[in-house]
């Protein structure tokens, strides 16, 4: 026998431990990534193409906040 008994269900408990962390870390990120909403088709492109064109000077400050508000 090895030592006194006591270290094979002490190392198994801390593995079943550490497992159910990593059980609970990987639901949290998955149940995260499902949260997140990509952009609509087109939004990211408006919004560059505002962008582009304010800083062409085409619109100016209040007209640039307006549009982006109206795109959120």
């Amino acid at each position: 026998m090895h030592g006194n008994g006591w270290v094979w269900p002490m190392g198994a408990m801390m593995i079943g431990w550490l497992l159910l962390v990593l059980l609970v870390i990987a639901a949290i990120w998955i149940a995260a990534s499902y949260n997140r909403r990509p952009a609509p088709p087109g939004q990211d492109s408006a919004r560059r193409i505002l962008a582009e064109r304010y800083a062409r000077g085409e619109l100016d400050a209040e007209e640039y906040h307006r549009r982006l508000d109206t795109l959120r």
